[in-house]
């Protein structure tokens, strides 16, 4: 075999890695079918990835199937401390969840998802998806909408893909995220919990990258009034975590 038929190999199998890692972090346990189904990578290639992850531990056994192990909880423990209780995230979002008494927190893209790494609960009970740790499908709602507006055009395709979007409503997405990059904030209402509405906006590092996004969660039916104030604080809280300050 060449050094770049290995090569290949190698990169194949990474990625293959990767894949099962990300399901993990979405489901509690998996069996070696449900992954195969879910990655499209053949069962008998699932067992030998779970065969090294579970030796690493960033799986282990259990009696129904295979779940995340103690490695994961060093990572998780790792980004907290070095990404979120070093940074200035976590106060921001307290300040824009007192200001507004709503539910604050911080998105980042992960693959085709969304994921909630850190949120504040505001002064009111809201029944929302957007709780520590959770994901999200990238592809509906405030959130989603100001990350995918402010990703490289490549991820961007690679997610439409990935969800099978027709040319039409890629095309129409691709007019709305072009109107969140001039407004810097993105709003839905119901987009995924009834009665929820939101505003999302992009935070970018120094070089205008894409860091994450603040989101603001309100109940739709009590808050149509406050919602241009809410816009304005969820903008304000974005715009000063930008710029490299975080």
């Amino acid at each position: 075999m060449t050094a770049d038929a290995r090569g290949g190999n190698d990169g194949r199998t990474a990625d293959r890695l990767l894949r099962v890692l990300l399901l993990f972090a979405r489901e509690e346990s998996l069996t070696a079918a449900r992954i195969s189904e879910a990655s499209g990578i053949p069962q008998s290639t699932v067992y030998r990835l779970l065969d090294r992850l579970t030796a690493s531990g960033f799986v282990r056994r259990r009696p129904d199937g295979y779940a995340a192990g103690p490695v994961a909880v060093q990572f998780a423990e790792r980004y907290r401390a070095g990404a979120l209780e070093r940074t200035a995230i976590g106060p921001r979002l307290a300040r824009l969840s007192r200001e507004s008494g709503e539910l604050a927190a911080f998105m980042v893209p992960v693959g085709t998802e969304a994921l909630c790494v850190d949120s504040v609960e505001g002064s009111r009970v809201l029944r929302c998806c957007y709780t520590r740790g959770a994901t999200q499908p990238l592809l509906r709602g405030a959130t989603a909408q100001a990350l995918l507006a402010h990703l490289p055009e490549a991820r961007r395709e690679a997610v439409y893909s990935a969800y099978g979007l027709p040319p039409g409503r890629v095309r129409e997405l691709e007019a709305e995220h072009a109107e969140v990059r001039r407004q810097a904030v993105a709003v839905s209402e119901s987009a995924l919990d009834q009665g929820v509405w939101g505003a999302s906006s992009p935070v970018l590092d120094a070089g205008g990258a894409l860091v994450g996004t603040v989101t603001l969660m309100a109940p739709a039916a009590h808050t149509a009034q406050r919602r241009p104030h809410y816009v304005r604080l969820v903008k304000e809280a974005a715009r000063d975590l930008s710029g490299g300050t975080i």
